[in-house]
């Protein structure tokens, strides 16, 4: 084993956790700033390699930051975006005419017989698959939010989630969801 630690390794390893601080701190996520810190790494690494760099810390700290204020300014441009097209296209305005949100008969019916089937289908799952679904796509949580949730690895919750999507695809393929 080489015995020679790298000096972007051996930043990685002294300075990592102050970078993420600051980074969660910055993005208010702490899955987001793990992802602009690694690409950080990345680009310093790249950068590294053609030139001298001679402030190691200060330079990599400019390029995370550069890539979170990057990262806030495009979630605020999607948001924008997505709002402009809600107003747009909302369900309750029609040609600039006002129409009420509330579905009609045949179709709250439908949605409420899909969701009957949806409830069958996965209460044929594990209560463990069930979970991770449950927990992933229903309220949203990450897969790393869900494995801590459920005292699982990652690895596993993945499979369970894979497990439950391909039963309720099968199970379910007859809807055009």
């Amino acid at each position: 084993m080489n015995d020679i630690v790298s000096p972007i390794i051996e930043l990685f390893r002294d300075r990592r956790a102050i970078f993420l601080r600051v980074l969660t701190r910055r993005l208010g996520n702490v899955d987001e700033a793990e992802e602009i810190l690694q690409e950080a790494f990345i680009n310093f690494d790249r950068a590294a390699k053609t030139e001298k760099i001679a402030n190691p810390d200060g330079y990599l700290m400019k390029i995370a930051l550069n890539l979170a204020v990057d990262r806030i300014r495009q979630d605020a441009s999607r948001r924008r975006r997505e709002e402009s097209w809600f107003e747009t296209n909302s369900a309750d305005r029609i040609g600039g005419d006002h129409v009420s949100p509330i579905p009609q008969q045949d179709q709250a019916l439908a949605a409420k017989q899909t969701m009957a089937r949806l409830g069958h289908c996965l209460e044929e799952l594990s209560p463990t698959v069930r979970t991770a679904f449950i927990l992933h796509k229903i309220q949203g949580l990450t897969h790393n939010e869900t494995a801590e949730e459920m005292r699982l690895s990652k690895s596993t919750v993945e499979k369970h989630i894979m497990k439950a999507m391909k039963h309720v695809m099968e199970n379910m393929s007859d809807l055009a969801l």
